[in-house]
């Protein structure tokens, strides 16, 4: 590791999980979801091809705060005009992007201890990581999924705005399945029963796995469900699959006989359940529900604390009880000082 000195504590940068210690980097994750030590050692297992570079704050040789960043220049942007995609992802594999986030999990790489002077840590972090952004010639340096409160105290070189799709979460205070659908309300059982009705006049089957058998044939349909909504092909989603065991991932199948309809990953970390790699058939009713309502009762099963299940498909998540996430604040920064302020002007 190497490091500098900031006022009243020292930021040091490493660049690999397996140089900390273990006990210090979860004391200061403190259970939050996504953050364990575990967690980043699956995401540098499946983001082996995006350098990480954790910017550490110490103060009495105590660790008081993180920045995770990571150099992706593969990164799967959200949908805008062709030619403008088209043109960032040339350019990103030339400068490639830093960004900080926890991997694989749409949550911030922020992570600061309870007793820690937010603003002050902020600012230092922000500032040592617009210093490697130039060291490392990023075409910008973003620091996504944030909430409303850290967005504000990052460095004043750094350009805020709003992600217009926040992830949805629900906190668990249910004990089963069943407890669940008895403290809603009368339409969301029936559509329930209807669901489950229906899927089994066609055969539907829900099974649960501790790993994936097929990769390229749930691929297909992980594929598919990103064509259908505009988005670019997770590049690590191979990975995810056959990585998954690391961080006791489940993997849901939906089949018809012997062929595959549909899949989801379930991920969980610190008392929190993540869905992802959902994958679909065109043409088959009922699967999404099917895949859905196993996930809601594996969490209760796991009693969980929080679901996390990501943007879109709002009203679907709403009427399920999830509300949006206070992680849809976005800030960024050209590292080149002119262009930050060009930028600043322009927003």
């Amino acid at each position: 590791m190497t490091g500098q000195v900031a006022p009243n504590f020292s930021i040091q940068i490493a660049h690999s999980v397996n140089e900390l210690v273990p006990a210090a980097w979860d004391k200061l994750s403190a259970d939050r979801p996504f953050q364990s030590y575990r967690w980043y050692q699956f995401g540098e297992r499946v983001m082996s091809d995006c350098e990480p570079s954790y910017l550490l704050a110490y103060r009495d040789g105590l660790l008081i705060g993180r920045a995770t960043l990571w150099n992706i220049r593969n990164e799967p942007l959200p949908k805008m005009p062709a030619l403008a995609r088209k043109a960032l992802l040339a350019a990103i594999k030339k400068w490639p992007l830093l960004i900080c986030r926890s991997p694989l999990s749409f949550t911030s790489g922020i992570t600061l201890a309870d007793k820690a002077d937010r603003k002050e840590v902020l600012s230092a972090l922000s500032t040592s990581a617009l210093e490697l952004a130039r060291r490392q010639k990023a075409f910008f340096l973003v620091f996504d999924y944030l909430n409303a409160a850290d967005s504000n105290d990052l460095s004043a070189y750094l350009t805020t705005t709003t992600n217009p799709s926040p992830g949805t979460m629900m906190e668990n205070r249910w004990e089963s399945l069943e407890d669940y659908f008895l403290s809603g309300n009368k339409k969301d059982r029936q559509h329930h029963k209807r669901v489950q009705r229906e899927a089994e006049k066609l055969g539907i089957q829900i099974e649960r796995h501790s790993h994936v058998g097929q990769i390229e044939d749930a691929l297909l349909l992980i594929r598919n469900v990103e064509s259908n909504h505009g988005a670019l092909p997770n590049p690590w989603a191979h990975q995810m699959l056959e990585n998954m065991e690391m961080v006791n991932g489940l993997f849901l199948t939906a089949t018809i006989g012997k062929r595959l309809v549909g899949c989801g990953l379930l991920l969980e970390d610190n008392g929190s359940q993540m869905t992802s790699m959902l994958g679909l058939a065109d043409n088959v009713p009922y699967t999404y529900f099917m895949l859905v309502y196993e996930s809601l009762k594996i969490a209760f099963e796991h009693k969980v604390r929080f679901l996390r299940w990501g943007s879109g498909a709002y009203d679907i998540k709403q009427r399920l009880g999830f509300s949006f996430e206070d992680n849809g604040s976005l800030a960024f920064s050209h590292p080149n000082p002119t262009l930050q302020n060009l930028i600043r002007r322009l927003m």
